[in-house]
C-alpha cells in the first residue's frame, strides 16, 4: 500500500498575528463545533483511498488547533482512524500557540495518539512578541514546554524567527539558547517575510517599522544556525534543524514529492501527480461539509518536466540533497547526464557539491537557492 499524509487545516485563531497571511478567522464555538462536522464528513469522502493507502503522518495546522476542544480533536482523529488504516508508529502532530498548551490539554492531546507539538515561540524577547502580535509572553513559552516534556512529550518543535524589526542576534542567540537549554529536539527557523495585505506589511509600507538590512537579516541566519549545529541540531532542509531521529516526517513528505491530502477550508492536496486546494472560505467549507459535495480546485495536473522541476527543487531544499538513483527510480532518466551544463556551471560557481551518489547545495547555494533551482528552469 503508498503511504499517505493528512493535513488538517484548523482554521480559528483568538487574534491574527500582525505577519500572519494564512486562512483563519476569530474563533467562536458554535463555528468550531459546525467546522468539525464538516471536516469529519470530508475526511469520509476520500474513503475511496482506504484500500491503496496507509496513513503515516498526520499535521494538525492552522490557524491555532490548540484553541479547540480536546474532544474535538479527538473527534477528528477518530474520523481518520475510522476511514484509513493508520500506521501504528504514524507521527501525529499539531500545532500551539504557548497559552493553550496547559497541562489538561497536553494530557488529552496525548491520549488520543497525538505525538509531536509544534509551539509558535517565535522568540523570547517580549517586546519582539508584542511588536508582531503573538499573544503569549516568554514565560508562558517556557512554562508551555516544561508542562509538555511533563506529560511526555519528547518529540516537540519550536518555531523561531528571524528578520524582525527592532530584533538583534542576541535576541537570536538568547531565545535558541533558552530553548536548547529545554532539550527542544527541532527548531524550524524562519525569516520573516511580509506579505501584501497583513499589518505588518502596511506599517512597512506607511514607514511605520523598518525591515533590517538584508546583511543584518543573513547574520541573524548565520549566527542561529552555527549555534544549533553547535548543539547536534542538524540543519536538514533549509529552515529545519533537528537532533537526528527528531526530523519532521510529515514535512519530509512535501519535500520528498510524497502524497497527502489537506482537510479544511484553504487545504492543498497532492495525489495522483494533482495538486488542488479546498476554497478559503469557512462558510462554504461548512455548507459543502453539510451537503457532502466539496468545491475542490485544481491548480494544476501535472506532466513529466514539471514533476521532474518540482522534485529537483524540493530535494535541493534538503541538506542530503538529491539522490542519482531515486531520481533514476522516478523518472528513468540520467539526472547526471541530463543536467550536465547546469552541473558543471553550479559547481564552478561553488553553489553545489556532487559526489556519484548525490547533488547537494553548499552554503553559499543555501543562500542563493533561487539562483540554483532557476538554473534548472533550463531544461533538455
Amino acid at each position: 500500500m503508498r503511504k499517505l499524509g493528512i493535513y488538517i487545516h484548523i482554521p480559528f485563531c483568538v487574534k491574527k498575528c500582525g505577519y500572519c497571511d494564512f486562512y483563519s478567522v476569530k474563533w467562536d464555538e458554535i463555528s468550531e463545533n459546525k467546522y468539525i462536522q464538516s471536516a469529519i464528513n470530508e475526511i469520509k469522502s476520500y474513503s475511496e483511498l482506504k484500500d491503496e493507502y496507509i496513513v503515516d503522518t498526520i499535521f494538525i495546522g492552522g490557524g491555532t488547533p490548540s484553541i479547540i476542544s480536546a474532544q474535538n480533536l479527538e473527534n477528528v482523529i477518530t474520523a481518520i482512524r475510522n476511514t484509513f488504516i493508520v500506521e501504528e508508529n504514524a507521527e501525529i502532530s499539531i500545532e500551539a500557540n504557548p497559552n493553550t498548551l496547559n497541562t489538561k490539554k497536553l494530557n488529552a492531546c496525548s491520549s488520543i495518539g497525538i505525538n509531536r507539538l509544534s509551539i509558535g515561540i517565535q522568540s523570547l524577547n517580549d517586546d519582539i512578541l508584542k511588536n508582531i502580535g503573538r499573544i503569549h509572553n516568554s514565560k508562558e513559552a517556557l512554562e508551555a514546554v516544561e508542562n509538555a516534556k511533563q506529560c511526555g512529550f519528547t518529540n516537540i518543535n519550536a518555531d523561531v524567527m528571524f528578520n524582525i524589526p527592532g530584533q538583534t542576534i542576541d535576541d537570536i542567540n538568547n531565545t535558541i539558547s533558552q530553548l536548547i537549554k529545554k532539550e527542544i529536539r527541532h527548531i524550524s527557523f524562519y525569516s520573516l517575510k511580509l506579505e501584501k495585505g497583513t499589518p505588518m506589511y502596511l506599517l512597512e509600507k506607511n514607514k511605520k517599522i523598518v525591515m533590517p538590512e538584508e546583511d543584518d537579516e543573513r547574520e541573524m541566519y548565520y549566527s542561529g544556525r552555527n549555534l544549533m549545529e553547535k548543539y547536534n541540531l542538524l540543519q536538514y532542509e533549509i529552515s529545519n534543524f533537528a537532533v537526528k531521529g527528531y526530523e519532521c516526517r510529515h514535512n519530509l513528505k512535501y519535500w520528498n514529492q510524497e502524497e497527502y491530502i489537506g482537510i479544511g477550508p484553504s487545504a492543498h492536496s497532492f495525489l495522483e501527480n494533482m495538486r488542488f486546494n479546498n476554497p478559503s472560505w469557512l462558510t462554504k467549507f461548512i455548507v459543502s461539509g453539510e451537503s457532502g459535495t466539496f468545491e475542490r480546485n485544481i491548480s494544476e495536473v501535472m506532466d513529466e518536466k514539471e514533476l521532474i522541476f518540482e522534485y529537483i527543487i524540493l530535494r535541493l531544499r534538503l541538506t542530503e540533497g538529491l539522490r542519482f538513483t531515486d531520481f533514476k527510480n522516478k523518472f528513468s532518466k540520467d539526472f547526471k547526464e541530463t543536467y550536465k551544463k547546469q552541473i558543471k556551471h553550479l559547481l564552478i560557481n561553488n553553489l553545489i557539491e556532487s559526489d556519484e551518489c548525490t547533488i547537494k547545495l553548499t552554503k553559499k547555494g543555501m543562500d542563493l537557492s533561487n539562483y540554483v533551482f532557476r538554473a534548472f528552469t533550463k531544461r533538455p
